[in-house]
């Protein structure tokens, strides 16, 4: 994903940061500035946004990319950089099956982080993180993404929201995530499950 998106910057309208600089790092060429906020094409993106990127796909129609930004930083060359956290789509993984989505919606969300041009960014896009026993939002009442699962491109594995066995700040983030979700959607009602296998994984 790096290789394809790194390179694609829009040559007509420039990101610019917003704000003020919240911190400095590295020095000499490398030196950036990191802000919580960016303009671009008019529209205003900050930190923990969820975005559609757009594909290089050298004229084929594919699915934009989805991710969360981490992170916002602008280079001494004037570039902006988003740093971000990548969802995948059912299609886009094999855990040793071909993946078959219960919900046009659904993505997985993983650890994966890549850095791209503030520029491939085309607008925000709203992702629900619902646990496995509650019951999932109407479209038509709650547009957006669905994720239930962690997907570990490295093991290949499918993870449940709820596994026990993430590291604590991953743990942190995915119950500041859903947190978000039920604040934002009010309470989910569970749902009986007797589906309680927590992990999916290549044999």
């Amino acid at each position: 994903m790096t290789t394809m998106l790194s390179n694609q910057k829009n040559s007509i309208k420039n990101a610019k940061p917003i704000g003020v600089v919240l911190r400095i790092s590295g020095d000499g060429e490398n030196m950036r500035s990191h802000y919580n906020a960016l303009d671009f094409c008019g529209h205003t993106y900050k930190i923990k946004d969820t975005v559609l990127l757009a594909h290089d796909s050298h004229g084929q129609m594919n699915k934009p990319w989805v991710v969360i930004i981490k992170d916002i930083t602008g280079m001494k060359n004037g570039n902006i950089m988003i740093y971000v956290q990548w969802f995948y789509r059912p299609s886009e993984i094999f855990i040793g099956k071909n993946m078959e989505s219960f919900d046009t919606r659904e993505l997985f969300y993983s650890f994966h982080k890549d850095e791209v041009h503030a520029e491939t960014i085309m607008h925000k896009c709203i992702i629900h993180f619902i646990t496995e026993k509650s019951q999932i939002p109407l479209r038509k009442k709650y547009p957006g993404f669905i994720v239930q699962k962690v997907y570990n491109p490295n093991t290949k594995r499918l993870i449940k929201l709820t596994n026990k066995d993430f590291l604590p700040d991953m743990k942190s983030e995915i119950e500041e995530l859903v947190l978000k979700t039920t604040s934002h959607l009010g309470i989910i009602p569970a749902i009986k499950s007797e589906d309680d296998v927590d992990e999916m994984e290549v044999d």
